[in-house]
């Protein structure tokens, strides 16, 4: 069975909640440290506060939003440092969730050829001939769906709750930082890894490859790669050292 769409609103609650999200991800209609409004956001949207009030719970649950008495609720900005954090996090209870799967067998060829076409739904996106903005709305709804459905699989709902809420922080802090189609590219292929490392049942290789982030990696793209060891310079490093050259 295809994994479940965790995105489709239910309630008009909701359905305010999946606008306001849309809102902070592509638009400068809120920016982080702005705020929004009950009042405002009713009359714009054509509703009642009641269903407003709760939508906005919604996204301050997911740890997007900040009530502030008296102001309204504002809109969370994250820095560098909070963004590696909840990497760490991410990492985390992802190998928690990772193990369960492993250990209880819910990787199943079924389950994989249901993310692979999410996967394949990602990487036709570049080409789709959409406005970038909706190609960085679907590809991260997309995104989204893949690690909920896969996390799904361990069983552990707990730690399934804890992260859907990092995900939804990491993806409002970063999504506008999605820009080229090669930083979509690598993410599908990241992905794929993880398939990999699944259906072979290696944590271990699951650990390495994601133990630095593709934010960081951004950063500073030779972190993570390992430098040879001077017995494994090249013969041209080695004809360098002893001219006393830098390689």
């Amino acid at each position: 069975m295809a994994p479940a769409n965790p995105f489709r609103p239910k309630t008009l609650a909701e359905e305010v909640a999946s606008y306001v999200r849309k809102e902070l991800l592509l638009s400068d209609t809120y920016p982080p440290g702005s705020f929004i409004r009950e009042e405002e956001l009713a009359t714009k949207l054509g509703v009642s506060r009641a269903p407003v009030r709760e939508g906005l719970k919604i996204l301050e649950g997911l740890g997007l939003l900040r009530s502030i008495p008296q102001k309204g609720s504002l809109v969370v900005a994250f820095t560098p440092g909070e963004i590696e954090e909840l990497y760490d996090i991410r990492y985390a209870l992802e190998e928690i969730l990772f193990r369960e799967i492993i250990r209880k067998g819910t990787f199943t060829g079924e389950q994989q050829g249901a993310l692979k076409k999410i996967l394949s739904r990602m990487g036709l996106l570049g080409s789709s001939g959409d406005s970038r903005d909706e190609i960085l709305l679907e590809f991260s709804t997309l995104d989204m769906e893949f690690h909920l459905s896969l996390a799904a699989l361990a069983g552990r709902e707990w730690t399934l709750r804890l992260l859907r809420t990092v995900y939804h922080q990491i993806q409002h802090a970063l999504i506008r930082d999605l820009a080229t189609e090669s930083d979509m590219d690598a993410l599908v292929a990241e992905h794929e890894e993880i398939l990999l490392g699944l259906q072979r049942g290696d944590l271990e290789e699951l650990r390495k490859g994601r133990f630095f982030s593709y934010f960081e990696r951004r950063l500073d793209p030779n972190k993570g790669k390992v430098r040879p060891e001077p017995s494994e310079a090249t013969g041209e490093d080695q004809t360098r050292q002893k001219k006393g050259e830098k390689a």
